[in-house]
């Protein structure tokens, strides 16, 4: 008759009794007295997506971007789409003629600068090209706002609406356009210093947009609010947008490559339509997760400077005693 684990615990080893002794580790558990680490966002079917406010890693950050974007895709990419098509479509018709004659192989793939591009094209050309350079930028600020909005609503149990994201944006255009006129503006001067100035703006403003847009703050005080946050953090914000553009320029290049190359391989008054289908695609994909993942970062920058988990955490407790 075989006989269990003895008492003490303790068992030959390579015994039956070892073989059914129960595992000190419970399923789920993480060794050394910690606690299971929960995701960025939580989507919870037919319920309102939960944000752990918390220091959030890196890879948080970046997951937490997609997962935003699956928690509303309907209402995110309704709103992405109405400044990427008009604009993807525009800018490719614009161009079409410098596609036809040959001259947009490489640019139309790998991008092109209107400024080397300007020997072969006409001044509407040009144009297709700065839309294509300058709108998305716009683009990225706007759905950023309204993101935050999203997501700072979640915090309190709101769960916003599309029409309200939208009317997020219509209500705070102007500081969302100050803002990315004096910050372009800004990098525009970084160029003189081999470029170098252009990444150390980008990591002081990139949270100006969710400041906007989670806080109603004017255009100079959404500027120094994003410095604030993000100085102490410097190095570590500069890594995270760093890789950001990474991943989003992978998949833009990816997502864009195929019905571009066919265009340009098929040619014909037509091909504009596919070079613009690729735009769409990528931009589709690229635009809200940028945005949804510098959002996180926002709220990451909030927690760990100004204890923003502390003080949601107080609050309920307030709101179950009262």
């Amino acid at each position: 008759m075989e006989q269990g684990p003895p008492a003490g615990g303790w068992v030959a080893p390579g015994s039956v009794a070892e073989q059914d002794a129960p595992s000190p580790v419970p399923p789920g558990a993480v060794v050394g007295g910690g606690r299971p680490r929960s995701r960025a966002v939580t989507v919870t079917p037919g319920g309102v997506p939960q944000v752990a406010f918390r220091p959030m890693t890196l890879a948080d950050i970046l997951d937490g971007g997609f997962t935003v974007l699956k928690a509303r895709p309907r209402r995110i990419l309704t709103l992405t789409a109405a400044f990427v098509v008009p604009v993807q479509v525009l800018a490719a018709y614009l161009a079409r003629n410098y596609i036809d004659d040959g001259y947009g192989a490489d640019s139309v793939i790998f991008g092109a600068d209107p400024a080397l591009a300007g020997e072969g094209a006409s001044g509407g050309e040009i144009w297709g090209f700065l839309l294509q350079a300058l709108i998305p930028s716009i683009a990225l600020v706007c759905v950023a706002a309204a993101i935050a909005h999203l997501v700072s609503g979640w915090s309190v149990g709101h769960d916003a609406s599309g029409r309200e994201m939208v009317g997020v944006i219509l209500r705070r255009w102007w500081p969302l356009l100050a803002t990315f006129v004096v910050v372009h503006l800004a990098e525009g001067v970084g160029i003189f210093a081999c470029y170098v100035g252009i990444v150390f703006v980008m990591a002081l403003f990139c949270v100006v947009a969710p400041v906007i847009g989670a806080e109603s703050a004017s255009a100079g005080a959404a500027l120094g609010r994003s410095v604030a946050l993000t100085r102490e953090r410097y190095w570590p914000v500069l890594l995270t947008i760093v890789l950001m553009g990474i991943v989003a320029t992978a998949l833009d290049t990816t997502l864009s490559s195929l019905p571009q190359a066919v265009a340009v391989v098929v040619g014909g008054e037509a091909s504009w339509l596919l070079i613009a289908l690729g735009g769409i695609v990528a931009q589709m994909v690229t635009t809200p997760f940028v945005a949804a993942a510098t959002v996180l970062l926002y709220f990451d920058l909030r927690v760990r400077n100004e204890g923003m988990d502390l003080e949601l955490a107080a609050r309920r407790a307030l709101d179950r005693a009262g």
